[in-house]
C-alpha cells in the first residue's frame, strides 16, 4: 500500500475540482466513514483496490492515509452536494510525466455512464493542465463495465488487453484488465474539435480557465 508521507517528503497537492454532475476532492483519512467503508463489501470494489473485502473501517482509514497525494494520489468522487460516491486513484511518474488512473464508483445507484465520464474528464484536465503530465493511462478491470464504457465514450484509445492480469481478492479468480490511454497531444487535438467545452472549476482557477485553455491550443473562442 505504500508508506505515509514523511515530513521531509514532497508537499501534498490537494485537489478540489467540479464539473456539471460531480466533483473530485482529495480524500482524507478523517473522511472515511461507515458508508464509504461498506464499498469494500462489493467484490468488484475490493478487487479494484487490491485488498481483501473483509478489512474494517480502521484498516481502510490507514489505506487512505498511505497516499502521499503527490506521486500516489487518492481523490473522492462526490456529488455536487458533497456526498462521496467513489474514488479515483492516480500513480504519477514525474520523470516520464506519466499518470495511471483507476476509477471506482462505490455507490451502485451512482454507477451511471455520465458520472464515470465526467469523473474521468475532471481527472484528465487536472493531470494534464495542472500537474503537467504528458500521457495518461486508465486501467479498468474488463468486468468493470461502467469504467470501460466511460473510457470508450470519453474517446480514450485502447492500448492493451491484459489477460488474467489481476487476482480477485475474495474469490481468487484471475481477472482481465484493459489499458486505455490518451497523450497530451491527443487531448489538445480533441479540445480543438469538441462541440462543447466541459465544466472544470474550483478554488484557485481563473473564471475562464477552460475557455482560455481551449483558445491556447487553437480552438476559436466563438465556438
Amino acid at each position: 500500500m505504500g508508506a505515509p508521507i514523511s515530513p521531509s517528503g514532497p508537499k501534498p497537492i490537494l485537489v478540489d475540482r467540479a464539473g456539471e454532475m460531480c466533483r473530485l476532492r482529495t480524500f482524507r483519512p478523517s473522511e472515511v466513514d461507515e458508508r464509504s467503508a461498506k464499498w469494500l463489501l462489493d467484490p468488484a470494489v475490493a478487487a479494484g483496490l487490491n485488498m481483501p473485502a473483509s478489512i474494517g473501517i480502521d484498516a481502510f482509514r490507514s489505506y487512505v492515509a498511505s497516499f502521499d497525494n503527490f506521486s500516489r494520489n487518492l481523490m473522492a468522487v462526490r456529488t455536487l452536494d458533497n456526498e462521496a460516491i467513489g474514488l479515483v486513484m492516480v500513480d504519477i511518474d514525474m520523470r516520464h510525466r506519466l499518470g495511471s488512473l483507476h476509477l471506482i464508483i462505490g455507490e451502485k445507484e451512482e454507477r451511471r455512464l455520465q458520472i464515470s465520464i465526467e469523473a474521468i474528464t475532471l481527472a484528465v484536465w487536472h493531470l494534464f493542465m495542472e500537474r503537467k503530465l504528458e500521457k495518461l493511462t486508465f486501467e479498468p478491470l474488463a468486468r468493470n463495465r461502467a469504467a470501460v464504457a466511460g473510457c470508450r465514450f470519453g474517446m480514450l484509445r485502447q492500448e492493451a488487453e491484459l489477460l488474467s492480469h489481476r487476482l480477485d481478492a475474495r474469490s481468487g479468480q484471475r481477472l482481465d484488465q484493459l489499458i486505455f490511454a490518451v497523450t497530451l497531444a491527443e487531448f489538445k487535438q480533441r479540445l480543438k474539435a469538441v462541440s462543447k467545452l466541459p465544466v472544470f472549476q474550483g478554488p484557485g482557477l481563473p473564471r475562464n480557465f477552460v475557455r482560455d485553455t481551449a483558445a491556447s491550443v487553437g480552438r476559436p473562442r466563438n465556438r
